[in-house]
């Protein structure tokens, strides 16, 4: 190690619904860890990912030196306007040895590809995918919920409530997916529009699992909200690898609807282009931030 000081790396993968902290010693293994709330500081300002990054950081790292620590936090929106400048003049408080902060797409990059070229998807809150060749990047998708339209855990979860609000009205939907959405809120659909419209992006993506509850009980409703989806994914992905050449057959699906693999893979293949590897990530992004803050020590 280029820097004698580090001893313990703290890696954070920042999202729209939720943000990871993980401290490890420099062989990877498991100091602390925690969960919190969403840090995007596009969908919940900047302020308030202050406050997430802050409280996290106090909690995980609370009987540490932060000399020794070498830290990476990779925020979801952190590469739009100023943001990325902000977070690291915010981390620069700390005293850390060393610290850096990017895109939940460096955790993905990082952890999916490892290196490799490839096609890196997050597909969580919000949808983006960057291709890889050699050190170039082309990047599509990841505009926010009011420009992109499918493929996240938001679409998932406002087609959801749409077609819940649909059959309530008369105008088509599921009644299957209305029953599961008002399981979840606890109540009537019609006295839930103010709690919808005031949980934020994050909140409505909660919803998401709803269709894919729907799908395994042969409701043909989710079926169509699962294929119209898959298809504005593929859209993205393929102009993610559109943009360069050579970037390889591997595509890795990262974020919370890897969980949905099983279903999702077979609806995805179908509108991908070319002949590629799709896999899924099966394990934390988390883990990205904590070999790029372990590559950080090396430049300390």
């Amino acid at each position: 190690m280029g820097d004698k000081k580090v001893k313990y790396l703290l890696g954070i993968d920042g999202g729209g619904t939720k943000t990871e902290f993980l401290l490890c010693d420099l062989n990877g293994k498991e100091i602390k860890r925690l969960f919190l709330g969403g840090s995007n500081p596009v969908n919940k300002g900047i302020e308030n990912t202050y406050a997430i990054l802050g409280e996290g950081i106090a909690q995980v790292c609370d009987g540490f030196d932060f000399g020794k620590i070498s830290v990476f936090a990779g925020v979801a929106g952190s590469k739009s306007g100023e943001n990325q400048r902000l977070l690291n003049e915010f981390l620069s408080r700390f005293g850390f040895a060393s610290f850096g902060c990017g895109s939940d797409i460096d955790l993905a990059l990082e952890a999916a590809l490892k290196g490799e070229d490839g096609t890196a998807v997050i597909m969580g809150t919000g949808i983006v995918a960057y291709a890889r060749s050699g050190e170039r990047l082309h990047r599509a998708g990841g505009r926010g919920y009011m420009i992109d339209k499918g493929g996240s855990g938001f679409h998932f979860g406002s087609d959801a409530l749409n077609s819940a609000f649909e059959f309530t009205d008369g105008r088509g939907g599921s009644e299957t997916i209305l029953n599961l959405v008002e399981n979840k809120l606890g109540k009537k659909l019609e006295e839930s529009v103010a709690d919808i419209y005031g949980g934020g992006t994050a909140y409505i993506a909660s919803f998401a699992p709803v269709v894919f509850e729907a799908f395994k009980v042969g409701d043909p409703v989710a079926c169509e909200i699962i294929d119209r989806n898959a298809y504005e994914a593929a859209k993205v992905i393929n102009g993610a690898r559109r943009g360069l050449n050579n970037c390889g057959r591997k595509i890795v699906i990262c974020g919370g609807l890897c969980r949905q693999k099983e279903i999702l893979e077979q609806f995805l293949l179908k509108y991908i282009e070319g002949e590629v590897s799709l896999e899924f990530l099966d394990e934390p992004m988390v883990n990205g931030a904590v070999l790029l803050a372990k590559g950080r020590t090396e430049i300390c």
